[in-house]
């Protein structure tokens, strides 16, 4: 029986493709240990970040509009009911 370590394998779909075939017979079982060389996101081509809710620049007179809503030390119920209406 062939005695094998530190196998290369590439982690695709969801199973671990070694890189050269065992010789091992059909159905035998195998003990297997794991340790990530690298992140795959290192190689992946770098897109442009996208953000789950859009974000775009506001001129400063929308937070004069909105200074004054909230009271610190208030009651959060009616701060918060004051916010949404």
């Amino acid at each position: 029986m062939a005695a094998y370590s530190n196998l290369r394998a590439r982690y695709s779909k969801g199973a671990l493709k070694l890189r050269r075939p065992l010789r091992l017979r059909e159905g035998t079982e195998v003990r297997v240990s794991v340790t990530a060389l690298s992140t795959a996101s290192g190689r992946r081509k770098l897109s442009k970040r996208r953000y789950r809710y859009p974000t775009r620049t506001l001129p400063w007179r929308n937070l004069r509009k909105l200074s004054g809503i909230l009271s610190l030390g208030g009651d959060a119920l009616a701060d918060s009911e004051a916010v949404y209406d």
